[in-house]
């Protein structure tokens, strides 16, 4: 006989559309129930820069719970105060996978595990780098949370040494590497390069592009400075996303005289990122603070190259693959990074390192993680 599949509860705060090819894996091996802390006609009503497609799961291989909640905000920070308890996942399942720990929802959620004999199974992306609280109560509680769970699953070395620094048992600690559905997405740029429609639009010089929110700690300014020092006036630079600052920035590039080689072009649909990856030659992620930053993952997969900052919890995990240049925040660092990336540019990388970190490779280290001897 058969062993039954071990079940599975991962509480989130969004169906972000990059941990659904993760879902779909472990799905294959697992009966696995998502609970979602936001709901759909919320999230609609106040989404900020996110897309509808944060909020989708239509079609999804697994099933899929929204739990009533009251949402707080405070700046990019939304926490969740659970409305009905009994809508948490609680008995009948063998493991709870808790993304995270600053809500009230997920506190209640590892208690109702604890009672009912779950295996509890913490996501933890922060880097020291991005701790907000390094001391205080807020720390104080962090810690006590992560200490107290079964296993924590770490997505890169720079959220592994956050995790030690805490207290963390290393024994407790699964790394894995923050995965994007990279085989897609490299299949799917390389069919957008072979067609007609991306070469009629290819332009003469090095192709930049900054693919995300216009927020502060993106940094966004830093890099139309850092686009200015540049030698090279046949180069272009592509601006994809919303916030707040985008008035800001447009004037920043009338100030330095850019107009006509930066292009402001919106936010930029999930399913349509691989053509745009195909379209530019360099992605540049210049924050001055990121957990992580999966956009890396997803240029590097479509074979272009990336200069990402050391700010960025990604930064660890992809130094020293073929087309990665690291920078500091600082303009001038960025400037120097993103003209080293453009001497090197040959073309796409045909079979770039990422593509060996597949959502399937994380999804096991899920599965090692509930497997665990306790």
């Amino acid at each position: 006989m058969s062993r039954p599949l071990p079940r599975i509860g991962w509480v989130t705060n969004l169906a972000a559309p990059y941990r659904r090819p993760i879902w779909e894996s472990l799905a294959r091996s697992a009966d696995l129930h998502v609970f979602l802390l936001e709901n759909r006609s919320r999230f609609e009503r106040g989404r900020g820069n996110r897309a509808s497609e944060w909020m989708s799961w239509d079609n999804a291989p697994v099933a899929v719970s929204e739990v009533p909640t009251v949402r707080l905000t405070a700046g990019e920070r939304q926490l969740y105060l659970p409305r009905a308890v009994g809508r948490l996942p609680g008995k009948g399942f063998d493991a709870l996978v808790l993304t995270g720990w600053e809500s009230p929802a997920y506190w209640t959620a590892a208690a109702r595990g604890r009672r009912w004999g779950a295996r509890l199974i913490g996501f933890y992306e922060s880097t020291l780098a991005t701790h907000a609280f390094r001391r205080g109560p807020i720390a104080s509680v962090r810690k006590r949370f992560l200490r107290g769970l079964d296993a924590v699953l770490a997505p890169g070395p720079a959220a592994k040494e956050a995790l030690l620094s805490m207290g963390v048992d290393a024994s407790k600690i699964f790394v894995g590497f923050n995965p994007v559905d990279v085989l897609g997405i490299h299949a799917r740029a390389h069919q957008a390069r072979a067609s007609a429609a991306v070469g009629d639009r290819r332009a003469n010089g090095h192709r930049y592009l900054y693919l995300g929110q216009l927020i502060e700690r993106k940094n966004v300014a830093g890099l139309i400075e850092a686009f200015a020092r540049l030698a090279d006036g046949d180069s272009s630079l592509t601006i994809a996303g919303s916030g707040h600052l985008l008035e800001s920035l447009c004037a920043l590039c009338d100030q330095l005289g850019l107009r006509d080689r930066v292009a402001f072009v919106g936010p930029v649909p999930y399913e349509r990122v691989p053509e745009v990856l195909a379209e530019h030659h360099t992605l540049v992620l210049p924050s001055t603070e990121e957990v992580w930053g999966l956009v890396v993952n997803e240029a590097l997969a479509a074979g272009i190259h990336a200069v990402v900052t050391r700010s960025c919890g990604v930064a660890a995990s992809v130094e020293g693959m073929r087309g990665v240049f690291l920078a500091d925040p600082e303009s001038a660092s960025l400037a120097s990074a993103m003209e080293a990336s453009r001497r090197a540019w040959t073309g796409p990388v045909d079979q770039p390192e990422i593509l060996v970190h597949t959502p399937e490779a994380f999804a096991q280290v899920v599965l090692d993680a509930v497997s665990a001897r306790r």
